[in-house]
Parts: C-alpha cells; sequence; structure tokens
C-alpha cells in the first residue's frame, strides 16, 4: 500500500506478483475508495503550497531559480528543497538541503524535519527538486509527492 524500507524488489523476493496500488503514486478522483487513507489524501503537508521539478537536473535547477526569483519579486518568502550536490547553485530564496541523491536514506530521514523547519521559517511557497523512484527512492517520493498534494512539474 505504501512503500517503505521494505521495498517491493524485497517483498517480490517473497510475493513475484505483487505489485503496487495505484494510489501510490497517482492522484485519485475523491470519490475513489482506497486501502487506505494516506493514499488519496494531502499528507505531512507543510502549509505553503509545494510543487515538485523532476527532469534533467540542470533545468530543474534552472526552473526553481527562475520561479523562486519571480515569487521574491511579488514579496513572497521563497524556500528551495535541495539536494546537497545542487545547494550552491540557487541564487535565491530560502535553501534546506535534505540530502544528498547519493544516500536516498538521508533524504528520507531529513524530509519530514525540512517540511517542518519550512513551516518555522513562514516560506509562501516550496520548490522542491524531485528524487530517483527506483528501490527506497519510491518511499522517499511517495511522501513528497504526498506532500505536495501531487503538483509536480515535469521540465524538458
Amino acid at each position: 500500500l505504501r512503500p517503505g524500507a521494505v521495498t517491493l524488489e524485497m517483498l517480490r523476493e517473497v510475493l513475484p506478483d505483487i505489485e503496487y496500488d495505484p494510489g501510490v503514486f497517482e492522484h485519485l478522483p475523491d470519490d475513489r475508495k482506497v486501502a487506505s487513507p494516506g493514499m488519496k489524501y494531502r499528507h505531512y503537508a507543510p502549509k505553503a503550497e509545494l510543487t515538485i521539478f523532476e527532469g534533467d537536473n540542470d533545468k530543474v535547477v534552472e526552473k526553481i531559480n527562475e520561479l523562486a526569483g519571480e515569487n521574491e519579486r511579488k514579496g513572497l518568502k521563497v524556500g528551495i528543497l535541495s539536494s546537497t550536490e545542487n545547494e550552491h547553485r540557487y541564487t535565491s530564496g530560502e535553501v534546506v538541503v535534505v540530502g544528498s541523491r547519493c544516500d536516498e536514506h538521508e533524504v528520507a530521514a531529513h524530509l519530514f524535519d525540512v517540511l517542518r523547519h519550512f513551516d518555522h521559517i513562514d516560506v509562501d511557497i516550496i520548490l522542491s527538486e524531485g528524487f530517483a523512484e527506483d528501490s527506497f527512492g519510491q518511499a522517499v517520493m511517495n511522501r513528497l509527492i504526498k506532500a505536495a498534494g501531487h503538483h509536480i512539474e515535469n521540465v524538458e
């Protein structure tokens, strides 16, 4: 029902035909019955609107910088959820590092603390990098997607 420390690959060693429920990564309609409450609604969400940007890393950083600048010019306080690798590349906003792209467990361990930190510093909007969705990364992205209310933008 939800990716976590026990990955889909681990489960398939015992149950080869197991699949994720569609509610794990898809935005479900309000009238759809779900197997677990966390599959449908925005969970662990910060107060500010959160958008995830996925795609080519350089283009994601460029897009986040562009939007951060635009929103700051409008008088909004912008939070940027960054990987360790990209922290130095952001030119504006309140940049908070969640961990290294090479260590999904580190990102998972800090994700909710970072989201609460953005609440504590009262940002108006949060722009987040996306993370790999393989193995344990699925658990990280599942929680990030739920926190964003499925607000994801693919950058080409």
